[in-house]
């Protein structure tokens, strides 16, 4: 019997290519990255996510699940054409627990979540800054916010799931590379009490990029100055941003703007190498204002419609702790300076701070979940987009060969950011990056838990049977 027919027969809602609106179903958000699914179911309960997994086992088709769409690799539209894409955009269900615990629908996205459990209850939790992405991938492979070093990052947040496995049993579980082994419908997140004052800041450094010089020169002072426990705790947040001609350092601190004043950015500023020109600014908000300040003006709460599609490449290194050598620094930025100017792409580069000082991303490296990177010091995010926006269908090969070049002068060793997955790698390279040293454990709990594969996509993690 067909797939369509099995939904049928189960009352499931679906979408196929004979539906008009097809497209605003099976468009990936990564238009560089184009695949068509088979079929795209949209259950409105856990009992119906079951039922879609076991008519997919009986049909022979490989399952994805989709919260949100913004998968950089298209993994949340299967990542290969033919399969069955689950979309979770109706399991919105947000409900506080006991003890300061969130139970929230796997179609929840992040604006929501963080609007909807603040004004419900004063709460907060670390995650990123687009109010448009989905709890699902965002918080399973790591989810990185500026609070992540005071708070840990949003796959720390997590306390239970409820997943619907390859059989179609619904369980109870923890942690997991999720894609590789299951649909989570429900996520139990800890919260805590929103924090009255949080300082955004800004600290643009033109003189930094004048010269290869002046950039080893500046990024190593930060370097140097996040790892000094004299000054820096997990109260601070920050990320680099960095082109040719761009070298800004933008963060958060947890407190009011007298004492970020005081204890950050006096020593910052008198460190830095290269003060001619330096603009600095920083305000104080309250956490609500800061979410929407973070969001860049837009609104926290989206309708659930699939991402809008855009067109670019991106690559990520995890650098580990204590953080890069002066000359990987070197060779770096004399690519960047070099190359940077005569790209023919649009390319931002991010550069996150999980490592330095009391950070609590870090100091929990041992907890036994699947992320790969808590020994990073840096995740860098290589992003370019076609210079003609973000819109066109195009990524020109010289813009892929500069985006893999950027990664290549960091130097050799370092991993990579399964939030952030890299569609031109192999699936064993990609994993080796992604997991590390779990990989192997990952394997082995694949092959007890879903032995046929159903859960797949280019860069899923393959059973290993002992």
């Amino acid at each position: 019997m067909r797939i369509a027919q099995l939904l049928e027969i189960a009352r499931i809602e679906f979408k196929t290519p004979l539906d008009q609106d097809w497209s605003l179903y099976s468009t990936t958000y990564n238009s560089h990255v184009p695949v068509t699914p088979k079929i795209v179911v949209l259950p409105a309960n856990d009992e119906e996510v079951s039922c879609a997994v076991y008519c997919a086992s009986v049909c022979g088709l490989k399952v994805q699940a989709r919260s949100g769409g913004h998968s950089y690799a298209s993994h949340s539209s299967g990542g290969i054409d033919g399969s069955m894409v689950i979309d979770l955009r109706k399991l919105q269900q947000l409900d506080f627990c006991e003890d300061g615990i969130v139970c929230a629908g796997a179609g929840v996205r992040l604006g929501h979540l963080a609007e909807s459990i603040f004004t419900s209850a004063g709460a907060a939790i670390a995650h990123g800054t687009c109010p448009s992405v989905g709890i699902g991938g965002h918080f399973t492979h790591g989810g990185f916010g500026m609070l992540s070093r005071a708070w840990g990052l949003a796959m720390d947040h997590i306390v239970g799931l409820q997943v619907v496995m390859a059989s179609g049993e619904l369980i109870t579980a923890m942690r997991g590379a999720a894609d590789s082994f299951g649909i989570i419908v429900n996520f139990y997140l800890r919260t805590q009490q929103a924090p009255k004052a949080v300082v955004k800041w800004i600290i643009n450094i033109p003189e930094a990029m004048t010269s290869v010089k002046n950039a080893v020169e500046t990024f190593e002072l930060v370097q140097d100055f996040v790892n000094n426990r004299h000054f820096v705790n997990r109260q601070l947040g920050l990320v680099v941003f960095l082109k040719h001609d761009r070298f800004t350092l933008e963060g958060t601190y947890l407190g009011t703007a007298d004492d970020f004043s005081l204890m950050i950015l006096s020593h910052l500023v008198s460190f830095l190498p290269h003060k001619r020109g330096i603009e600095v600014k920083f305000f104080q908000f309250d956490w609500l204002n800061l979410l929407r300040e973070m969001a860049g003006g837009t609104p926290l709460v989206v309708d659930h419609s699939v991402a809008t599609p855009q067109c670019f490449f991106a690559k990520s290194a995890a650098v580990a702790n204590p953080g890069l050598s002066r000359d990987d620094m070197e060779e770096y930025f004399t690519y960047l300076l070099g190359n940077g100017a005569k790209t023919s792409i649009d390319y931002f580069i991010g550069v996150q701070l999980y490592g330095g000082a009391d950070s609590q991303i870090t100091s929990g490296f041992c907890i036994s979940d699947s992320f790969g990177n808590r020994n990073a010091m840096w995740i860098f995010q290589h992003y370019g987009s076609p210079k003609g926006g973000l819109g066109s269908t195009e990524f020109p090969d010289e813009g892929v060969r500069f985006i893999e070049g950027l990664n290549k002068a960091l130097g050799p060793g370092h991993g990579a950011s399964s939030n952030y997955p890299d569609p031109s790698l192999k699936r064993d390279e990609a994993l080796r990056l992604y997991y590390g040293a779990k990989l192997e454990a990952l394997m082995e709990l694949k092959g007890e838990l879903d032995p046929e594969d159903l859960f797949s996509h280019p860069q899923s993690i393959p059973p290993k049977f002992r």
